[in-house]
């Protein structure tokens, strides 16, 4: 489900002009200014920068699926999401040598499992797409978008970046088309139990490595998961409650949900009539596990307020990648 909470990225460009005698220099080389408003961070790179910084970030990826590093070491300042989502679009979009200004600015909690990198890579993408008067197709997107999320992931399934892209509801299947499902009134609340420790790259390395042979398991996934759709389509909220409490059960089998977080969602369920479920990776260590979902008639303020757990109520997001120029 695509969530009412944006991405924007900016761009904006001028001209790079230089005498062909002129010696390079940080000053006279076409640039990109990055400015990474969440993080109150900004720098410069000029082009040679850029592309040595890529080359370093393809070097250490390469070392992570050789097994020599760790996911999590590969991307290793907030900049480096940035710069290898412009050398992949470089690959096949040569991007122009020009002075570029880019802003970035997220509503989605970073670091919480609900897709906050994806929301960079594809507000970017789209971004350079418009601005190189490219059309933004919704099929070559994504396939860019998963690259560049495997640098962050490790092996990007497509799912965060093509719920952004299509917006709205939806049913993703590896090599299967997106299927869009009907859109129907959902009391459901959205609660942040704290950054977690692990990274998204970091829990799915550790599942696989546990799990990965445990093929009754991952039928057990599929089957809840056809539950919940089913249970959509028929507006059977009995069943879909059952379904998500079916579905945490199995997140704690694989060992994504910290106990104080466990704890927590049996206390939702119990006190509210609730059915709640970590939302994202969760996390393999520590006491937060990212954002939790709860569907609920009611919202779960007191005991939000007794974890001192931040909570807002779940609110659909129909329109896609969305791009202007001024």
């Amino acid at each position: 489900m695509a969530i009412d909470l944006n991405t924007h990225c900016t761009l904006s460009t001028q001209p790079h002009t230089q005498s062909q005698t002129q010696k390079t220099s940080d000053n006279q080389s076409a640039h990109f200014h990055i400015q990474l408003n969440d993080f109150q961070l900004e720098a410069t790179f000029d082009f040679a920068d850029w592309q040595h910084q890529a080359l370093q970030i393809e070097q250490r990826f390469k070392a992570y699926k050789a097994n020599r590093l760790a996911i999590d070491n590969v991307l290793c300042t907030p900049f480096d999401l940035v710069l290898i989502s412009l050398w992949v679009f470089n690959q096949t979009h040569p991007i122009q040598p020009q002075n570029w200004q880019i802003r970035i600015h997220s509503e989605v909690p970073i670091g919480r499992g609900l897709g906050s990198s994806a929301g960079v890579i594809v507000s970017l993408l789209a971004g350079l797409f418009k601005a190189h008067q490219h059309p933004v197709l919704n099929e070559t997107l994504l396939d860019l978008a998963k690259q560049i999320e495997s640098y962050q992931h490790g092996q990007s399934s497509g799912l965060d970046p093509a719920t952004l892209i299509q917006a709205g509801l939806l049913k993703y299947q590896l090599n299967q088309p997106i299927e869009t499902l009907p859109s129907q009134p959902l009391n459901a609340w959205l609660i942040d139990t704290g950054a977690p420790l692990s990274h998204t790259g970091e829990c799915v390395h550790t599942v696989r490595q546990h799990h990965q042979n445990d093929t009754a398991l991952w039928q057990a996934f599929k089957k809840v998961s056809l539950e919940i759709e089913q249970a959509w389509l028929t507006h059977n909220t009995k069943q879909l409650k059952q379904a998500i409490q079916a579905n945490q059960q199995l997140l704690q089998k694989i060992g994504v949900v910290p106990k104080p977080v466990e704890q927590f969602i049996q206390q939702l369920d119990h006190t509210l009539n609730a059915a709640s479920k970590v939302c994202g990776a969760g996390s393999i260590e520590g006491d937060n596990a990212g954002m939790v979902l709860c569907l609920s008639d009611i919202a779960p303020t007191e005991l939000c307020a007794q974890y001192r757990f931040a909570y807002w109520q779940l609110k659909l997001q129909t329109q896609g990648v969305h791009c202007v120029l001024d």
